[in-house]
């Protein structure tokens, strides 16, 4: 295989960039994280900042250098800035990065990315390039084997065909491969309905309007069981309900 079948290989998105273009297009930037907030629409971001503080452990921060990779609507962007880190947006392919990327960064993230491409394996190592030694290699991705996976699956095909349904068991596998050392991979989110009817080529899907109340019902289910944790305390998230999955790897 040639180095430039391997790229191909590994930017085998299932998505496309027609499809990214016209996301982005239709899409509103979400408002900025706020941790302190009591409102239930912030309790999964609570939850998120947990994770980082469990992956960071140990950390010393000072003079680190993070890099998140696809933030086109990233709400970690202003997250991480409050934490006074100076950055910048570069325009640049992950899969061909400029030279002058590689090997330089403490912490890469990803949110919502590798799920998107159909070598876990080599999209994590290839995202690991941009890492230090020894540095983290953080990715979220929607629990798309679970509940989530399956009423996309009924409700908006389209949707669930750009993704690759991926649990922890598969996550761990491809840390692996990939020669990292995993840390942290787990299921977040106990109960979650995160289901979009946003159509791929921007327009409605079919009985958008009665798929659209079932929706909006299901997410205040999940919605009761947060403002319940807040209460009794963070329920254990498994396989088949859970929102979302948060793995931390280490480069050796």
């Amino acid at each position: 295989m040639t180095s430039q079948d391997q790229i191909t290989e590994i930017k085998s998105d299932r998505a496309g960039e027609e499809y990214w273009t016209q996301f982005w297009k239709n899409f509103k930037l979400p408002p900025p994280i706020n941790i302190h907030s009591s409102n239930v629409n912030e309790y999964p971001n609570r939850l998120m900042h947990k994770l980082f503080k469990k992956a960071f452990k140990g950390l010393d921060t000072t003079d680190k250098k993070i890099l998140e990779i696809g933030c086109g609507n990233s709400v970690f962007l202003t997250y991480f800035k409050k934490d006074k880190v100076k950055g910048s947006v570069i325009h640049a392919d992950a899969f061909k990065p400029p030279e002058d990327f590689l090997e330089k960064f403490d912490v890469v993230c990803s949110f919502g990315v590798v799920e998107h491409f159909e070598d876990t394996a080599s999209t994590l190592k290839a995202f690991a390039k941009f890492l230090k030694p020894g540095g983290i290699l953080i990715s979220t991705l929607p629990n798309f084997k679970g509940a989530i996976g399956t009423l996309h699956k009924f409700l908006n095909k389209p949707v669930y065909d750009v993704h690759v349904p991926l649990g922890t068991d598969e996550m761990r596998d491809a840390i692996q491969k990939a020669g990292l050392k995993e840390e942290v991979n787990e299921y977040f989110l106990a109960l979650s309905f995160a289901i979009t009817l946003e159509g791929i080529d921007g327009k409605k899907i079919p009985y958008f309007k009665i798929k659209k109340i079932f929706v909006k019902t299901i997410r205040y289910a999940s919605k009761i069981i947060w403002i319940l944790e807040n209460f009794i305390g963070t329920m254990p998230a498994g396989k088949r309900f859970a929102g979302g999955i948060f793995t931390s790897a280490r480069k050796l």
